[in-house]
């Protein structure tokens, strides 16, 4: 049976070479070798057609012989399967770019002077959804510090020295914004546009994906990247990556004029273009890393690293890669990560494995989504390793990952995994949380390591033994969220978000303490302070150096009308100049 298969799939390669070398050799006959590329207004002789479709065709049929995604790729083009044949040809080229870097000299010179419609003859993108009228805004509840926000739902990301808290979200035309709050005079200063995001304009849809991610440095900088999901097709072909710049966006770099300074902001030229999804960690020595995608869903991870004393990123190092499937290569394992700071040294990457396809087939349910996985990042020399304390050869490709680093195993038990998470546990054992989508209800499991094994499927501490009840003592079913601020051995205070008996959602602040119950366990709600109808609610603590909450942003939405607002202190904090 594996002979018929080598047999079948050499054929295969055959036909394919043959057709490819025909229209490469129909091109040398037809085509003018004299092409002319554009500048800037000037003019220039580029590498001509002939040339380069030779050249191209030299290198598939040299990697054919190996590598059958070609073949499907190529079979998929001409049957224009899901996309138009051009598309498809994008298609061939970034994967021939992004998968053998031989390639990227020979299309960077036959590319110059010409723009993106000039080689694939097509300007409309399929992926790119078109903004229609402008969406209904509802009556929010009163004390918000936003304008009205296009798309996000997500609270964007918050940071607290020296007395304030910073935050970083994505406003007007999904354009990153940051803000602060003085917590002893409680006066808010700004907001200030910190850059401008490419992803929502020109009549586009608003897209939440390039939302910003904060950090400060130990020279009070302040470093903000935004603005990504994929590239823009203009910035060429993605070295990263095996996937098309299809979804639009430009990732960012920005960086503070001043220190202690968020009135004005320089862009820096040291990232992808094409990267989305960034998280950041600042380590205790001051150095930062930012964990992103390296473009659209067939992408690898990388990491951006920023050395303390420094304002720009050093080169990314790339943590995984996607692989196209042997059996059927149109189909492509990759990953999504989470990262958690776990101590002074460690970060730890989670991960889960996401089936994707060079169709740019995507279910709503998210149902090609499985397992979790585990490492380790050691920042004093930049090593990972597993949890059996492993070296690990990056990039991890699906089948190492599976080998070395597999946590949970989602398709052999019937699961579809949504989410991952590293745990620090009290104990010191490794751990790492993952949320499962279906069967529902989501839920979110826990896996320990210990005696050389991972014992997968616990509970989740402190998230399944939750009991909440109102100011009337009337017990809470429905807890969306519960995110603690403070505790000692006596009592705790924390953030909560539920649905009470009128159906309404509330963001309110609970108080824990023996005369309720377990303390961390047994809530009763103190005080509401946002509460509406048909509404969604998201939160994010903002902490201290010590991890005490100080403050909670809180993102409310209703249809497309969505606001930001802080607490600190007891109270809603209004921003009043609207």
């Amino acid at each position: 049976m594996i002979i018929k298969k080598i047999f079948v799939a050499s054929i295969v390669a055959s036909s394919f070479i043959t057709v490819i070398a025909a229209q490469a050799q129909d091109t040398l006959t037809n085509t003018d070798a004299k092409e002319i590329g554009r500048i800037d207004g000037s003019i220039q002789i580029s590498m001509s057609e002939a040339e380069f479709l030779k050249k191209r065709a030299a290198l598939i049929i040299k990697h054919s012989h190996h590598d059958r995604t070609f073949a499907a790729l190529q079979k998929a083009m001409e049957a224009e399967d899901t996309l138009s044949g051009k598309f498809w040809r994008w298609k061939i080229d970034q994967y021939l770019y992004g998968q053998y870097t031989e390639f990227q000299p020979i299309y960077d010179a036959y590319k110059q002077g010409r723009a993106f419609v000039d080689i694939y003859h097509m300007s409309d993108d399929p992926f790119i959804d078109s903004a229609k009228t402008a969406p209904k805004h509802h009556t929010l509840p009163k004390g918000y510090f936003s304008g009205y926000l296009p798309m996000n739902r997500s609270p964007g990301d918050s940071h607290y020295r020296d007395g304030k808290i910073y935050i970083a979200y994505e406003g007007h035309l999904t354009d990153p914004y940051i803000t602060s709050y003085d917590v002893e005079t409680h006066k808010w200063q700004g907001p200030y546009k910190a850059g401008h995001n490419t992803l929502s304009k020109n009549g586009r849809k608003a897209d939440g994906h390039g939302n910003p991610t904060m950090q400060q440095d130990n020279d009070g900088y302040f470093h903000i990247t935004f603005g990504g999901h994929g590239g823009e097709k203009e910035d060429g072909l993605n070295p990263l990556s095996i996937d098309t710049a299809h979804a639009g966006g430009r990732f960012t770099h920005v960086v503070s004029d001043q220190p202690n300074d968020i009135s004005s902001f320089s862009s820096k030229n040291d990232v992808s273009p094409f990267a989305s999804y960034a998280q950041s960690v600042k380590m205790p020595n001051g150095d930062m890393y930012f964990f992103t995608r390296a473009g659209t869903h067939k992408s690898p991870w990388i990491y951006y690293k920023l050395k303390n004393g420094n304002t720009s990123f050093e080169p990314p190092v790339i943590i995984t890669w996607p692989t196209p499937r042997i059996d059927d290569p149109i189909m492509v394992d990759m990953f999504y990560i989470k990262t958690f700071k776990t101590n002074d040294t460690d970060i730890l990457v989670t991960m889960m494995n996401h089936l994707c396809n060079f169709k740019e087939i995507h279910t709503s349910r998210h149902d090609d989504r499985f397992n979790a996985y585990y490492m380790r990042l050691d920042t004093t020399t930049d090593t990972f390793y597993n949890v059996k304390d492993e070296q690990l050869t990056l990039p991890i490709i699906k089948t190492t990952g599976d080998k070395h680093t597999l946590v949970y195993d989602s398709i052999k038990v019937g699961t579809i995994v949504n989410d991952t998470l590293g745990l620090k546990m009290q104990n010191g054992k490794p751990a790492m949380s993952y949320e499962i989508r279906l069967p529902e209800p989501r839920h979110w499991k826990m896996a320990t390591f210990d005696n050389g094994s991972w014992t997968t499927d616990q509970p989740m501490p402190g998230t399944t033994v939750w009991t909440l009840k109102d100011n009337n003592g009337k017990s809470i079913n429905k807890i969306f969220d519960l995110q603690q601020l403070t505790s000692d051995s006596k009592k705790a205070t924390a953030a909560v978000i539920y649905r009470n008996a009128k159906r309404e959602t509330v963001f309110a602040i609970a108080t824990s303490n023996k005369k309720i119950g377990v303390v961390g366990q047994d809530w009763q709600v103190k005080t509401d302070h946002l509460v509406l109808l048909g509404a969604g609610m998201k939160m994010k603590a903002v902490r201290d150096k010590k991890a005490n909450g100080i403050g909670v942003v809180v993102n409310i939405s209703k249809g497309k009308t969505r606001r930001l607002y802080l607490w600190h202190d007891g109270k809603i904090r209004p921003r009043n100049n609207f």
